[in-house]
């Protein structure tokens, strides 16, 4: 799978830490799943040690065009607030 960052997806993972290997492994097997209907992005989920990578990401062209990177401790507060208001959908 071809993986592209955005330069904002770049200078988030940098700012926050999160490798490459971390990003590979989130999109391989993500714990969890939904889908952004306010921005037409997947969000992809993986526990990580003690935080969680979440990518925003678009398939486009047969790439995965990853959007931009959180890395979270608080993940369950994320999601609480996003599916409440109807921002995504769980997909997996």
């Amino acid at each position: 799978m071809a993986i592209e960052l955005s330069h904002h997806a770049m200078e988030k993972a940098r700012r926050r830490g999160v490798s490459m290997a971390q990003i590979y492994q989130t999109l391989r097997t993500p714990d969890e799943l939904y889908d952004d209907v306010e921005h037409g992005t997947v969000m992809a989920m993986k526990k990580i040690n003690d935080k969680s990578v979440v990518l925003a990401y678009r398939e486009e062209a047969g790439a995965v065009k990853v959007i931009t990177i959180y890395y979270t401790t608080k993940i369950n507060r994320l999601i609480a607030s996003k599916t409440v208001r109807g921002a995504w959908k769980k997909a997996k």
